[in-house]
């Protein structure tokens, strides 16, 4: 069965600064996970539907996406949880959340997915480094990120169905906000 997740992504430019951070952390620190998905923000974690049901899932999304709004989002320097990641922080995610929590209801109420592929609670962030960062790199990885500034806006006009390949996630298909 495929594999699928949705998230925001962000524009062209500022994917391109993220990218290069991401690529610094690979370089200076081996952690090179990161760099296997484009920047986005995560709105429903990685969930497998069979193909046949790929169809209700797109047009579940479409006609989902033609009743939102377009809003503002900041992206404002960096967080951390645990030793084990870091990110973008975002200032103001309740609409994120909101979109989530909107998306989470028709997941459960259109496609059965299994527990471990929802989640009620979100915090939203771009992830910088994760899984394969070490944790004897954590410190000094955080150290050179903790005290860095970043900051940059943009407007959330769409989200995107991104779809696993086996290797890599690749941006399958983007669906616009009413504007």
């Amino acid at each position: 069965m495929p594999l699928y997740f949705l998230a925001i992504i962000p524009p062209e430019e500022i994917s391109k600064r993220i990218k290069s951070l991401k690529l610094e952390i690979a370089k200076k620190y081996g952690a090179k996970h990161a760099l296997k998905l484009p920047a986005h923000i995560t709105l429903q974690i990685p969930f497998k539907i069979p193909e046949t049901e790929e169809g209700k899932l797109i047009d579940s999304l479409k006609s989902f996406a033609e009743n939102q709004k377009s809003f503002p989002l900041n992206l404002k320097d960096f967080g951390r949880f645990g030793q084990k990641v870091i990110f973008i922080n975002i200032e103001n995610h309740k609409e994120i959340i909101n979109l989530h929590a909107e998306l989470q209801q028709i997941s459960m109420k259109h496609f059965s997915l299994k527990k471990h592929e929802t989640f009620s609670k979100i915090h939203p962030h771009i992830t910088l480094a994760s899984r394969d960062l070490h944790h004897k790199q954590f410190p000094k990885t955080w150290a050179d990120f903790k005290t860095r500034e970043f900051s940059d806006s943009f407007s959330i006009e769409n989200f995107s169905l991104l779809k696993h390949d086996g290797k890599i996630w690749h941006a399958y298909r983007d669906f616009h906000f009413n504007q």
